[in-house]
């Protein structure tokens, strides 16, 4: 797991208020354990204070600008998603914990996010689609 800084913003109050209470985390999610490692980023930020978070796939590139989007949409719904190029799920973001969510979905099959999005119908879980993100895979 690799956490993402917030924006240098010390020398504006409410602009360093609103950032501290956003966060950016880096995670695989194509791995059978994506789940539970988001669930656990999740909850650990929110106790230190976040009210939205994002989560990328570790393994691509995800555009700024979707990052920015996705904080947005987290105004208006609790669970934003955004696909890649080829279907994998390039960002998550929540404003609360999904253990049951997040632990229904085979992450590690190429078909994640339509599980995801099915079974956040299932729940009653309302879920905002990002457009696809243009990404491309991380370097090593």
């Amino acid at each position: 797991m690799h956490a993402i800084d917030n924006d240098d913003t010390a020398d504006q109050p409410r602009v360093r208020e609103r950032a501290q209470r956003r966060a950016i985390e880096n995670v695989p999610l194509s791995d059978r354990a994506a789940g539970a490692r988001v669930t656990e980023v999740v909850r650990h930020r929110i106790a230190n204070g976040s009210q939205r978070i994002v989560i990328t796939n570790a393994d691509l590139a995800v555009p700024r600008e979707l990052v920015d989007h996705a904080f947005d949409a987290l105004r208006y719904s609790g669970l934003v998603c955004a696909a890649s190029a080829d279907g994998a799920i390039a960002l998550l973001g929540m404003t609360q914990p999904l253990d049951e969510l997040l632990a229904a979905i085979p992450w590690d099959t190429g078909n994640a996010l339509e599980q995801l999005l099915s079974a956040a119908r299932e729940q009653h879980v309302p879920v905002l689609l990002l457009p696809p993100a243009r990404t491309a895979m991380r370097s090593e």
